[in-house]
């Protein structure tokens, strides 16, 4: 199966459904979206999930599972789809915009699971995927159709059923699927189980009650555990009367199946029903710990908790999820959670259960904080089990917040976020907390000043790393206001750091917000402020070409760190191998960077693992090793491609020109340069420092071979390429779609492919032969009065002609101009 996907593992055997199997499987290659239609607990997400494990292989980009079950809120939807494909916006009413834009060219399966109580909302959405993104391919689960252009229905049936009178008799007669799934789910109930032919007529008759139905048969099976066949049947007939005598007006399917778990609830023993009920305040799934620590209390006491809750396991109403981290998760599923959470409402327990939850999520936050804040090697695999655990029951994190929010439980809100600030900084997810911060952060008034101060330090932060740098700005100004008034040592030095980044003529943070940020962490003792704050300094050296200063900054993060492994460590190792690079020094490059890799090998934190690819290339294509070069460019950008990274897949087509530049394709590297732009002008993310001087060093070759004209035309065609195409162009130098040939040709016509536009021209046509000249005597290191005197020129005109290089080449000090021509001297 394709390494990009997120489905979970099944938890035990599939049974029967071949036929379906086979049949969807056809059926997928003719249509674009197929709806597994059928009654709860039918089988519809589990016939789902196998068929996308079947076909998976379709799709280079992956098969991605979206599970709706737990959406309360319609408006969410494009939120909860884009999260496991990692696409990000600034704004929730934006991520509509954003999931189709990343989808565009994708070539993936999206598998969304139960759509039925944001019905109209899942119809708007596929309709427009399926409208807007031609190599997507959407299978939902729903009791009804969508009702949306191109969708095929498939009504899912229940497990076929066989005659018990031909098992019964001994004629020969082959067991149902319905039959088949009722002897293996009892057989790992009860391992010690044997069935006479008699039994497995008798099986047959209890499952055409149930109506073929697989979580009835299910929860019926797990009762072999206690009861015989007959038993169950004589028990199970008693319930179906009962709830038949109730709401005559729902689905006979839905009220056999409500039966069912009706009965088996009331089979239960007190403290199952007790902590069935109280389970269903999680959301999407919890550990042992968690259980223990939200649902332990009067009734069940928590060393019952494990032994109460493998009852449940056995009894198939909660179900193992996989293992994370050494822990096993657990999850119910949502016919039987949708059902617990009624009795635990009629129960009177659930605001109780709601605020206990709160306290585990806030637990599991302070440890995790903790950990991170104590960075040595000895706490680091337990910052990592932690991390794990915590990614693994996300949605709870989510629910807890809200509950926060809506109960005026700020406080406890905003410092479970400021306790995971590394985790949500490191990873780089989130999207979905940032719009509850914000609510928490307008209700924040009785909260201590201090703790808004660093909730705001944060808020500064993520609209930073999202790219919104006005909103950046404004945060981080208030968070350097109610840090100081609250005394809020923490939230002042973020604010001193943000300052800096975002904000330097910020007079409230001074002449040196660095050097304050500094002290103020080192006075605390606080390391990991202290780092941040160096790792910042050296950013800001090496942006503005100060190599040397930019490697102490990286060097003294390490030092500081000792032997911790941390997050830190690798971001100050990458810009130790950025610094290498720049100074020429490869091998040096090679070895941080491998080191980084290493580090990060142990964290799902993606877009350093793309920074730490893209170096490895970029050192590779120096080397001329342009296959190594290559293989890791196609391994970043596939971590990119479909996951809202625009900036890094921009960053990442640029290098593949520089590759396809050294290989002497000239005219793809031209077009890549173009589509890269493109991309970030789209995008409205700003060029980077020194951007102007690499561009002029990659078309520099392909002006002087191809001529001026040539240039301006190759550069038309590259803007207009589709940014999936521009992928596709990156990875395989081929233009599909585009009319007029493929390969390296023409890139001509709207067929799918470029789009045409009026002739452009690349930013900034070069460097005159007169300012190549200046550039020259600025890297001998004169002064502008030196190139004045060397030239026999006014000092003024020559101040305006370095002026003009550190305009077009996007420099802004002397260093920075005297490097690149380094650079340009070496190749």
């Amino acid at each position: 199966m394709t390494a990009y996907s997120n489905l979970p593992l099944e938890p035990n055997d599939f049974v029967g459904r071949e036929s379906d199997l086979e049949e969807l499987a056809h059926l997928m290659t003719a249509t674009r979206m197929i709806t597994l239609c059928g009654a709860g607990g039918i089988g519809k997400t589990r016939l789902a999930l196998r068929l996308a494990r079947q076909v998976a292989g379709r799709f280079p980009d992956g098969v991605w599972l979206v599970e709706l079950a737990d959406l309360s809120d319609p408006g969410q939807l494009a939120e909860r789809i884009a999260a496991p494909l990692e696409v990000t916006a600034e704004s929730s009413g934006e991520f509509m915009e954003a999931l189709l834009a990343a989808l565009g060219e994708a070539r993936l399966l999206l598998v969304v699971d139960n759509c039925e109580h944001v019905i109209e909302e899942c119809a708007l959405l596929c309709s427009r995927v399926t409208a807007t993104c031609p190599n997507v391919v959407l299978l939902a689960t729903s009791r009804e159709p969508l009702r949306v252009p191109g969708e095929s229905i498939w009504r899912v049936p229940p497990l076929a059923l066989g005659p018990a009178e031909a098992l019964a008799d001994g004629a020969g007669g082959t067991p149902s699927e319905s039959v088949r799934l009722f002897l293996d789910r009892a057989g790992a109930s009860r391992p010690d189980l044997t069935w006479t032919q008699a039994d497995v007529a008798r099986i047959a008759e209890l499952c055409a009650e149930l109506e073929g139905i697989p979580l009835a048969i299910e929860l019926a099976a797990a009762m072999t555990r206690y009861l015989s066949v007959a038993q169950i049947r004589e028990r199970l007939s008693d319930r179906f009367r009962l709830l038949t005598s109730g709401d005559r007006t729902a689905p006979a399917r839905q009220r056999t199946l409500l039966a069912t778990v009706e009965w088996s609830y009331r089979t239960l023993s007190e403290p199952e029903r007790l902590l069935l009920r109280r389970l269903a305040v999680f959301t999407g799934g919890w550990t042992l710990e968690m259980a223990e620590l939200v649902c332990a209390g009067e009734g069940v006491r928590r060393e019952e908790v494990l032994r109460t809750l493998a009852m449940l396991v056995d009894k198939s109403l909660v179900v193992m999820d996989g293992e994370v981290a050494g822990e096993i998760r657990y999850r119910m599923l949502e016919t039987i959670r949708e059902y617990a959470g009624l009795r635990l409402a009629d129960g009177g327990e659930a605001d109780e259960l709601r605020r206990r939850h709160l306290g585990c999520v806030r637990e599991l936050a302070r440890r995790c904080g903790e950990l991170i804040g104590k960075r040595t090697r000895d706490t680091w695999p337990a910052v990592r089990r932690q991390l794990a655990v915590l990614d693994a029951v996300r949605p709870n994190i989510r629910t807890a917040l809200v509950w926060a929010v809506e109960t005026g439980d700020v406080e406890s809100g905003l410092r479970v976020l400021l306790d995971l600030r590394w985790a949500l900084i490191g990873s780089g997810r989130f999207d979905d907390v940032a719009p509850l911060l914000d609510r928490m952060l307008d209700e924040a008034k009785g909260v201590p000043e201090g703790l808004a101060g660093e909730a705001m330090a944060l808020r500064a932060e993520l609209h930073f790393f999202s790219g919104d740098l006005v909103s950046a700005r404004h945060w981080t100004a208030a968070a350097l206001r109610h840090s100081r008034a609250g005394g809020s040592r923490t939230g002042e030095v973020l604010a001193l750091v943000q300052a800096a980044v975002v904000d330097p003529g910020n007079p409230d943070a001074g002449e040196d917000p660095l050097g304050a940020a500094l002290a103020l962490a080192r006075a605390d003792g606080d390391v990991y402020l202290e780092c941040y704050a160096l790792y910042a300094r050296g950013m800001l050296a090496q942006r503005a070409g100060r190599l040397r200063d930019a490697a102490r900054c990286y060097a003294e993060v390490l030092e500081r760190q000792g032997d911790a492994r941390a997050w830190a460590m690798a971001m100050a190792v990458i810009g130790l191998a950025e610094v290498a690079h720049a100074r020429g020094d490869l091998a040096g490059a090679l070895a941080h960077y491998e080191q980084a890799q290493e580090l990060l090998a142990e964290l799902d934190y993606r877009g350093e693992r793309i920074r730490c690819l893209t170096g490895l290339a970029r050192v590779a294509i120096s080397l001329g090793d342009h296959a190594t070069a290559r293989r890791r460019l196609s391994e970043s950008l596939r971590l990119s491609r479909g996951r809202g990274r625009h900036a890094r897949a921009a960053e990442l087509i640029r290098v593949f020109a520089e590759l396809a530049g050294r290989e002497g394709d000239l005219p793809r590297a031209v077009r890549l340069l173009a589509a890269a732009t493109a991309i970030q002008q789209r995008t409205g993310h700003p060029a980077g420092p020194g951007e102007g001087g690499r561009l002029e060093e990659l078309l520099a070759p392909a002006r002087a071979e191809l001529g001026e004209a040539m240039v301006n035309k190759l550069w038309s065609e590259g803007l207009g390429l589709p940014a999936g195409h521009s992928i596709d162009y990156a990875l395989s130098g081929t233009l599909t779609g585009a009319r007029g040939g493929t390969g390296g040709g023409t890139c001509g016509g709207t067929g799918g492919g470029a789009v045409v536009r009026e002739e452009a021209r690349p930013p900034g046509s070069g460097l005159t032969a007169r300012e190549l000249e200046i550039a020259e005597l600025i890297a001998r290191g004169l002064t502008n009065r030196g190139i004045a005197d060397e030239l026999v020129i006014s000092p003024a005109t020559a101040a305006r002609h370095v002026a003009n290089i550190l305009a077009k080449l996007g420099f802004s000090s002397r260093t920075q101009v005297a490097t690149w021509m380094l650079e340009r001297r070496r190749r």
